[in-house]
């Protein structure tokens, strides 16, 4: 009876008139995410295969119709022609375009410069190597080659370069029309008479006096190997991030801004001579005679 009587007692008290006990909500105060920081830096475009990297720019890739908003455009002469580019000029005048490996004439713009490289060192630059691999494997010929349509300016540089390494090299003119059957066919009639290099400008014909040279096992070259477009690019972009924009005019880079040099080199020519290329391409960077 006594223990019921406690635990009646212990009840009415848990129960009874007096203020109930609470435990206060805890609550947890968590700092806010530090906010976004802005990304500082100049949006520049670009469209194509151009390799863009300038401290300052931030580079973003779209195809030109997708382009607006941008202060500057930089485009590759391998995707989109003068007059396309042009066009994109017109509709965005407050965007500044680039058109990197072709002159802009007959499409000048306040808002559109073209950036052209010197097509000409780079063929001379084409004519040292070709120099270079006739000393190697030319035995007491060393002829070299330049096919395709007549360029006599090109084929003129090119070959001063090879015989900048060897005044005995001989160089042949295997000039064709512009279509590809015509220049491979130039090709092989000019190893047929025993050129161990072959050089072409550029496009379709070149791809196929490469390819009938590589048929007969002998180096292929052409211009685009000698061009470093990216170089050219870099600097536009490097003069836009210092406020500094072109237009209406073309701006030529050439082996002293670095945008000519060794790009690239058939896998045919020996470890020796493309070490002695790229040497060659430094003389010529830095004004100096390229030699053997």
């Amino acid at each position: 009876m006594r223990a019921a009587l406690v635990v009646l007692v212990t009840i009415a008290a848990g129960c009874g008139g007096g203020r109930p006990s609470s435990t206060p909500a805890r609550t947890t105060t968590r700092p806010a995410p530090p906010a976004a920081t802005p990304v500082a830096g100049l949006r520049v475009g670009v469209v194509g295969p151009l390799d863009v990297r300038v401290p300052g720019a931030i580079v973003e890739r779209h195809s030109l119709d997708r382009m607006p908003g941008y202060r500057l455009v930089v485009v590759s002469a391998e995707v989109d022609d003068a007059a396309t580019v042009a066009a994109a000029a017109d509709a965005h005048p407050e965007t500044h375009y680039a058109l990197v490996g072709s002159p802009t004439r007959g499409e000048r713009r306040p808002n559109l410069a073209g950036v052209v490289l010197r097509e000409d060192q780079a063929a001379f630059l084409g004519g040292v190597v070709a120099g270079l691999v006739a000393v190697e494997e030319g035995g007491t010929t060393k002829r070299v080659a330049w096919a395709g349509p007549q360029e006599r300016a090109l084929a003129g540089a090119f070959g001063r370069g090879a015989r900048s390494i060897d005044a005995g090299v001989g160089i042949l003119h295997a000039w064709s029309s512009d279509s590809p059957a015509a220049c491979k066919e130039a090709a092989l009639g000019s190893i047929a008479r025993a050129a161990v290099v072959v050089m072409a400008h550029g496009g379709r014909c070149a791809d196929a006096a490469i390819a009938g040279a590589h048929q007969q096992n002998r180096v292929g070259l052409r211009l685009a190997d000698f061009e470093l477009p990216g170089v050219a690019a870099a600097q536009i972009v490097r003069e836009a991030v210092a406020g500094v924009y072109h237009g209406g005019e073309d701006i030529l880079f050439g082996a002293a801004s670095g945008a000519i040099g060794v790009n690239r080199l058939d896998h045919r020519i020996s470890g020796a001579t493309a070490i002695a290329a790229r040497t060659a391409a430094q003389d010529l960077a830095s004004g100096r005679r390229p030699s053997g």
